[in-house]
């Protein structure tokens, strides 16, 4: 049985026909946003970090016009974040073996276990430096009001894509997605390219896509159990 485009809930007709598809599948995928998040306390895309909107936060001009005050705000979201811990929703992935590809930049499916990860616009444990192509660990910027490459000792840039850079690792993302055959988006309407066209291709190559966009903590743990 193929089941079209569905918003999965506890009351979807299809919810006990999807989890037996989920037992079925050798290969589960799911592609997440900050809505996985929002119950470990993770603010939304339209929240405000440090009297900053959340969105000014992923743009690049921000970063590069006003670099001193843009880590301050780095330091209010980092230290949010990272005192963040996953939530049922992050666990039931990981415990169930998904291959998880997050537009989240928080850390809480590598916190929660999952071992196929992929952080398309990056974490907030790491900086790098564009010139020496380093990777430091993120605690740099809470020492330091502009945390400094020790080499080149230029600023060092945060470990997420801002906005206009390329996403990272999206070819992998795009095998993983053709290879599964239950692709769950979960917390995300993945409004924004190249991630909108991750569950065509799911379903080109007759994948099974479920959405889940509420109450992801409570659905997912009872969709996902073995039975």
């Amino acid at each position: 049985m193929t089941i079209a485009h569905v918003d999965l809930d506890f009351n979807s007709r299809h919810f006990s026909a999807i989890r037996q598809k989920i037992d079925d599948a050798r290969f589960l995928a799911a592609v997440t946003g900050a809505g996985i998040s929002l119950a470990s306390g993770v603010p939304l895309f339209k929240s405000q970090v440090a009297g900053v909107p959340l969105q000014d936060f992923f743009r690049a001009s921000f970063f590069y016009s006003q670099p001193r005050r843009y880590y301050e705000v780095y330091r209010s979201a980092m230290q949010k974040w990272r005192s963040a811990r996953p939530n049922p929703a992050h666990f039931a992935l990981a415990q169930r073996g998904a291959w998880v590809i997050t537009q989240n930049v928080d850390g809480l499916h590598r916190d929660a276990g999952t071992t196929h990860l992929i952080e398309l616009h990056g974490n907030l444990r790491e900086l790098h430096c564009p010139r020496c192509e380093i990777i430091l660990d993120s605690e740099r910027a809470l020492a330091n009001e502009l945390p400094i490459c020790p080499q080149c000792k230029g600023i060092l840039h945060p470990g997420i894509s801002l906005e206009g850079q390329e996403v990272r690792h999206y070819s992998r993302a795009v095998d993983w997605i053709g290879r599964c055959e239950v692709l769950l988006v979960v917390g995300t309407t993945l409004d924004r390219d190249p991630v909108q066209d991750l569950p065509q291709i799911a379903q080109q190559s007759g994948a099974q896509v479920v959405w889940i966009n509420k109450n992801a903590e409570s659905v997912l743990p009872k969709l996902l159990a073995r039975h």
